[in-house]
């Protein structure tokens, strides 16, 4: 009598269709890199942020942040008033996307859900839907960090520049749009992880 096949993870061919697999997957592997991606494109954004600071900081002076408008290009014959809320908002918001939405989305989302099941011998994680919705709310918080950004904060310029911890005396005199934006959008990113470490807890627990 011949012995039943075990097939594993990936000894399957997949038919589904792109949006079907990528916007609608419980599959461990795919949510794992749609968070790996999704992180990427955020860190990326955030080293964007980083790389225009120091671009202002190579030279003495204020050569980019301008309160007549940022410059990608140095202008010594134009005027330029040092703004020093953009500065904060670079800073603000360079910290909240590597900590809430690169560093842990891309360890815990990314990397846990890719290779926990595979370590575990578990065909998936415990809660596969879960897995779905924690990955969605991270992408939500996302939308919201981003609208943050462009929403109308302190000086009445864009972004709050508050630092990314979100500490008073800044965050409580910078009222308005972009820092309940800026909250909203790091709690959603926080539920999104708590769901995401539920999971990981229970399928090390039960799925051994």
């Amino acid at each position: 009598m011949a012995d039943a096949a075990v097939h594993g993870h990936g000894d399957h061919h997949d038919t589904r269709g792109f949006f079907t697999r990528w916007f609608m997957s419980t599959n461990h592997k795919d949510i794992g890199i749609l968070y790996l991606f999704t992180a990427g494109i955020v860190g990326l954004i955030s080293v964007c942020f980083t790389v225009y600071m120091r671009m202002e900081l190579q030279h003495p002076g204020v050569q980019y942040m301008c309160v007549e408008g940022a410059r990608l290009i140095a202008d010594a014959s134009a005027e330029c008033t040092p703004n020093g809320h953009l500065w904060n908002v670079m800073i603000t918001y360079h910290g909240v996307l590597m900590m809430f939405f690169v560093v842990i989305p891309a360890l815990f989302g990314g990397f846990g859900n890719y290779f926990m099941p595979l370590h575990l011998g578990a065909p998936d994680m415990a809660f596969p839907r879960l897995n779905n919705l924690s990955y969605w709310m991270y992408v939500c918080g996302v939308a919201l960090g981003v609208a943050s950004l462009l929403a109308p904060g302190g000086n009445d310029q864009p972004g709050a520049g508050v630092g990314w911890v979100l500490y008073p005396p800044l965050s409580t005199t910078e009222a308005g749009y972009s820092m309940d934006l800026a909250i909203f959008a790091v709690h959603v990113s926080g539920a999104s992880s708590i769901l995401g470490a539920i999971n990981i807890i229970t399928t090390f627990l039960n799925m051994r």
